[in-house]
């Protein structure tokens, strides 16, 4: 695939210090009986329940001081699904059909966006990619997680080294940005494209869906080859055993193609999986497998085993390797989850700092916690005391690594929890 505007990004990028408290325009408008702009109809409310069985959105509508709920229905057609989350203001545009209601797509109401930045869906960016559209997509999460899964095209410019690295943006103000993070709850893509705005681009867009929507359409990522050589992976050669024995990437183990439907329980769903063979339809089916039995991280090597080889990578001969001892390395900076706990549980005198937004808090968040969204870190670091250690959560721990490298920065003995923090009507469950 070629397009006409490449940008190669070294990924050499130091640590984060995250600086911006950026000014954000809140979408909005009133909540209400639906109304009609250009022929379409559109409720405005919050998410009480969704059931993906009966294929039914249950939405709460306000209009003068007293609410009510709307039901409507679902289907394959419907674009942006994955916003309806329970307790998440949407706008739902939809049709009647007989006499109910069906949704055609469903947006969060409040997206942060500042003023001139839009949205742009996922498969319409598939669209430009394979089309060679002329555009630069660009991952605004840490570097860490860039290298391990990425869209394709993408460049890494974390949304903490915007300004910084201003010089792999094109000079053109006029070029289309489109920029990305995890999903629609992660915030840092909508920062970036803030801080483009701010340095005078015209035409910046962002996906809000992120890798979550991303691979939810079934669409491949990628992992960096330095990652693939050094890093802490479970790497797989789906290629038939006879060939590993005669090349193959360092480091990987041998589970041919035709195996790998019994072998997907033996590996933990914590390992970062990276997958490759000399057939693309193989590696492609290999990431839908492992997507569909829950694993969250995993990508493809580039260009698969052809193209590790025109880069002039590393390979290596020898007897197939076939069993998986994959057991996960602290990074520098994590908290581990005992000292965590003692804390949570008063027994450690340190602080727990939440930095989600407010919107996932208003679900829950942990003992003894506080709250500090990290766009507002920046500008309300002083809350916090220089004389104890801080420990820094977020959904999974991207945001809590970012966070907490701020606060490094800052003369703060901060640290990191790296776990999927989840939180429902004020009870929270923490998966390490």
């Amino acid at each position: 695939m070629t397009r006409k505007f490449k940008l190669y990004f070294p990924l050499v990028i130091l640590t984060c210090l995250f600086f911006f408290g950026c000014a954000q325009n809140r979408g909005g408008g009133q909540q209400g009986e639906p109304t009609t702009t250009v022929s379409k109809k559109i409720y405005r409310g919050k998410v009480i329940d969704i059931s993906n069985r009966t294929k039914t959105i249950f939405l709460e509508v306000v209009q003068n001081g007293s609410s009510r709920v709307i039901e409507l229905n679902f289907d394959a057609q419907t674009r942006g699904i994955n916003h309806a989350i329970k307790r998440k203001q949407v706008i739902v545009a939809y049709s009647v059909t007989g006499d109910r209601p069906v949704a055609r797509s469903v947006k969060p109401e409040k997206t942060g966006f500042v003023a001139g930045v839009s949205e742009v869906p996922v498969k319409k960016i598939k669209k430009m990619i394979d089309h060679g559209d002329e555009f630069v997509l660009i991952d605004s999460r840490p570097k860490d997680e860039y290298i391990q899964s990425h869209l394709p095209d993408s460049i890494s410019i974390p949304a903490c080294r915007m300004k910084e690295h201003a010089k792999l943006l094109p000079e053109d103000k006029e070029q289309l940005l489109v920029f990305y993070c995890g999903g629609p709850a992660c915030g840092m893509s909508t920062m970036a494209s803030a801080t483009a705005v701010q340095a005078g681009y015209k035409n910046t867009k962002v996906m809000l869906d992120g890798v979550e929507g991303w691979t939810k359409a079934g669409f491949p990522t990628f992992a960096v080859d330095t990652f693939v050589l050094n890093g802490d992976l479970v790497l797989i050669d789906l290629r038939p055993a006879h060939k590993d024995t005669v090349h193959k990437i360092p480091g990987s183990v041998s589970i041919p193609f035709a195996n790998l439907k019994d072998s997907v329980d033996d590996i933990s769903k914590k390992a970062p999986i990276v997958v490759y063979s000399d057939d693309i339809g193989e590696s492609h089916a290999a990431l839908a497998q492992f997507r569909a039995a829950g694993f969250t991280r995993v990508a493809m090597v580039q260009g698969n085993f052809q193209g590790w080889e025109k880069r002039n990578n590393p390979i290596t001969s020898g007897p197939v390797v076939t069993e998986i001892s994959w057991k996960r390395k602290p990074g520098t900076g994590e908290v581990t989850p005992v000292a965590f706990t003692s804390v949570m549980n008063g027994k450690v005198d340190a602080v727990i700092l939440d930095v989600r937004t407010s919107d996932e808090a208003a679900a829950g968040k942990l003992r003894r916690a506080k709250l500090i969204p990290i766009h507002e870190l920046f500008d309300r670091r002083e809350e916090l005391p220089k004389d104890k250690k801080i420990y820094v959560y977020s959904g999974t721990g991207a945001r809590a690594d970012m966070a907490s490298r701020q606060l490094k920065e800052n003369g703060y003995d901060a640290y990191f929890l790296v776990a999927d923090v989840s939180c429902h009507d004020g009870n929270c469950i923490i998966e390490y």
